[in-house]
């Protein structure tokens, strides 16, 4: 990977340089990631990008293109059952990191993932909604009820 691939990967998967150094570059010695100025400097040549760098980047990839090919997928298999196009498709965007880790187990550098594969789906898709996630019209929602990824996108579809 040289410095653009390690660029154009950052923007792909929807990170600031800030937030790469910080959620991508991790390691046992520096559990707060990289100084953004180390990421700054492997993206414009002025230091080696570290295989484990390399290594991670390559894994989101892996994971935003699996995500991206199954939700699709998944979406097309709606439109067959239908026999046609449904109305819509309700994709959650979580604005926040705040928000996306309101559910629990979710790793932060997902995040920003989950919201490259919503973009990527919604230029795909004129069907797909994205509905910004709201924790208070969520929560009075959800009514007691244990929080899921199920209940979310319902949620979704009644926004």
């Amino acid at each position: 990977m040289n410095r653009t691939d390690l660029q154009a990967m950052r923007c792909l998967l929807f990170f600031s340089p800030a937030e790469a150094a910080r959620l991508i570059a991790p390691t046992p010695e520096h559990p707060d990631g990289v100084p953004e100025q180390t990421w700054q400097d492997w993206e414009s040549g002025r230091q080696p990008i570290p295989d484990y760098v390399v290594e991670r980047m390559a894994e989101l990839g892996e994971w935003r293109s699996d995500a991206l090919a199954a939700t699709a997928d998944n979406i097309r298999i709606q439109i067959t059952e239908k026999n046609g196009m449904p109305e819509s498709v309700f994709v959650i965007w979580y604005d926040t990191l705040e928000d996306w880790l309101s559910l629990p187990n979710r790793q932060p550098v997902m995040w920003r993932l989950q919201q490259s594969v919503c973009a990527a789906l919604k230029g795909m898709f004129g069907i797909v909604k994205l509905v910004g996630f709201d924790a208070s019209s969520y929560r009075a929602w959800l009514d007691n009820r244990d929080d899921t990824e199920a209940l979310r996108a319902e949620w979704a579809s009644t926004v």
